[in-house]
């Protein structure tokens, strides 16, 4: 039932109450989630990993989870801060972290009182502002044009709010099927933008839950809605409204000074790196908005696809302030922040050089404190099985993600601990391995989150949880570098079987493992040692100062027993030497 809202005078707040954020946060990850498939098969651009729709889904989902553990007194404008903070902790790739921007511009415009149009056009230029480099005709354009087609009508004498969010759907829907004909890697393969698209559902689920959310409104507030109420929203038509691939275009002329760092396709050796930055609230050093100008002046050295996000004013309890100062909200405006509120950033970067990166990260780490990083290989397709591991050797962890894992590298003095690799395990949205200290504590890290994320009425994606007795999460014992080394070489071996068991290949490789921890001037000494009661495959993993021909005569010693030898470099300064022995 529409509301007869008058689109120039309501504010945010006044037209997405409590019942439709609600609303509109569990309708938006179930429109990915069903839709996730169709918009990965299209994600060509920037980068044709075939994952945005799955990064648009983990990152809402995240958001979703968010809303839903808020306590029942929180007002509209509470709820779609929480939304936006817990959409940037759980930002997954390029598109979730642009995502998460917009939303964060959203929530920013409607705690500071401002109207529907508005507060569309702060949340696009938001997004816009965190690209480095923005190419026309993504979820960027979409966003643009949503906004403009919203102010457009919001113009008119009589509109409702409403009509301005039916105005936004269309407009987000037009710049979507236009996108094909904007950038050459979409005409090629025929198909829209994976991103745009993605915007098109989450605000048409804003629009669904506008006409649907006002007649539950009866209902008790909190956490859960009745069954009725739940089924209704399950059933509404939440619309993509765009045939997704099929197009032919005779002809494109791309504007390329606006997606020159863009690339297609992965390099063959391109990492995805992201991680979150935090800053104690009163840090001093960066003006408001230099922050994200500076991590983004940083990243831009080392890779491309740079997107940062975040600011100080999210901060959940900020519901006071709501029609403060007007302002935009682009990343690191500081707007009505808590002063008592760290700042939160969220960084993504694709590079060949995970080096580079994490210099970066270490950099940032004097700044304020850097969350574990995240690494993948952005070659590597996804699996059914997700391997999560970790290692401080940054050589090894662009082994183990060209491997396949995603890897989490301990930024010091934060340390990856057990929850770190549960939440990694349970946000790929698939069952998961993880290799790493502390099994134990990953599985009942993982049993914590997994049974948080199912409290109240909170599933948003209809699907089925994966067996495990942890969430769907295998932990296996890796406590050192070596460990992990071993899981590079055991992944290799599963990948060339396609009917291996990786868990299985994985555990039978950690096992029997053997160790001794040198020093290059011992190493031969040491694998003699290990190698007296047999062995079949020794994996060497040295420090970078470490002569070539120690690693030569290491390799010769295992082949004069009959046993496979893999090399492997730390990325770190030193002459130690790790052996493991297998078998």
């Amino acid at each position: 039932m529409p509301r007869a809202v008058n689109a120039a005078s309501a504010r945010v707040t006044d037209v997405a109450d409590v019942a439709v954020v609600r609303a509109w946060a569990r309708l938006a990850a179930g429109a990915l989630g069903r839709e996730r498939a169709a918009i990965d098969q299209v994600n060509v651009f920037p980068v044709a990993d075939g994952d945005t729709g799955t990064n648009m889904y983990l990152t809402v989902r995240e958001g979703a989870r968010a809303v839903a553990a808020a306590p029942d007194d929180a007002g509209s404008a509470a709820l779609l801060r929480r939304f936006a903070r817990g959409a940037l902790f759980g930002a997954r790739g390029n598109s979730g972290v642009i995502l998460s921007e917009w939303l964060r511009g959203l929530a920013v415009a409607a705690t500071r009182g401002d109207a529907p149009a508005r507060a569309l056009d702060v949340a696009a230029r938001s997004a816009r502002s965190a690209v480095a480099h923005p190419a026309h005709g993504t979820i960027l354009t979409a966003a643009d044009v949503a906004a403009a087609t919203a102010h457009d009508v919001a113009a008119r004498s009589g509109a409702t709010a409403d009509d301005v969010l039916l105005a936004a759907v269309r407009g987000a829907r037009d710049a979507a099927l236009s996108s094909v004909e904007t950038l050459a890697p979409l005409a090629r393969a025929g198909v829209l933008d994976a991103g745009a698209a993605g915007l098109v559902l989450v605000l048409d689920a804003l629009r669904v839950a506008l006409a649907f959310a006002p007649q539950a409104a009866e209902e008790p507030a909190g956490r859960g809605m009745s069954v009725a109420t739940t089924t209704m929203l399950t059933v509404m038509p939440v619309s993509l409204g765009l045939n997704l691939t099929g197009h032919e275009v005779p002809a494109v002329s791309a504007p390329q000074h606006e997606h020159h760092e863009h690339h297609e396709h992965a390099d063959t050796d391109e990492l995805e790196v992201m991680f979150v930055l935090r800053r104690p609230a009163g840090a001093h050093g960066f003006a408001p908005g230099a922050v994200a100008d500076a991590l983004r002046t940083d990243l831009a050295r080392v890779g491309g696809s740079v997107v940062v996000v975040g600011g100080q004013d999210l901060a959940p309890d900020a519901g006071s302030r709501d029609g403060g100062a007007g302002g935009d909200a682009g990343p690191g405006a500081s707007g009505d922040a808590d002063p008592g509120e760290d700042s939160v950033w969220q960084v993504h970067v694709h590079t060949p050089d995970l080096g580079a990166a994490l210099a970066v990260a270490r950099r940032w780490a004097g700044r304020g404190r850097v969350e574990p990083v995240h690494v993948r290989h952005l070659a590597v397709p996804d699996d059914a099985l997700t391997v999560v591991a970790a290692t401080a050797a940054p050589a090894l962890a662009a082994e183990l993600a060209r491997a396949g894992a995603v890897v989490l590298v301990p930024v010091p003095p934060v340390g990856v601990a057990p929850r770190d690799l549960a939440l990694a395990a349970l946000g790929s949205g698939r069952q998961a391995l993880v290799v790493g200290p502390a099994p134990d504590a990953v599985r009942a890290a993982a049993r914590r989150l997994a049974a948080e994320h199912e409290d109240g009425a909170e599933r948003t994606d209809g699907a089925e949880r994966t067996d495990g007795t942890a969430g769907g999460v295998v932990a296996l014992d890796a406590p050192t570098d070596i460990h992990a080394a071993v899981v590079v070489a055991a992944l290799a071996a599963a990948a060339d079987d396609p009917r291996a068991d990786v868990v299985d290949v994985v555990r039978g490789a950690l096992g029997g493992l053997r160790v001794a921890t040198t020093d290059a001037a011992d190493a031969a000494a040491a694998l003699g040692a290990l190698l007296s009661t047999g062995g079949e495959v020794v994996t060497v993993l040295s420090d970078d100062d470490v002569p070539g021909a120690v690693a030569e005569a290491l390799e010769a010693a295992a082949a004069s027993r009959g046993a496979e030898c893999v090399v492997l470099r730390t990325g770190r300064a030193g002459t130690g030497v790790t052996l493991g022995v297998e078998g």
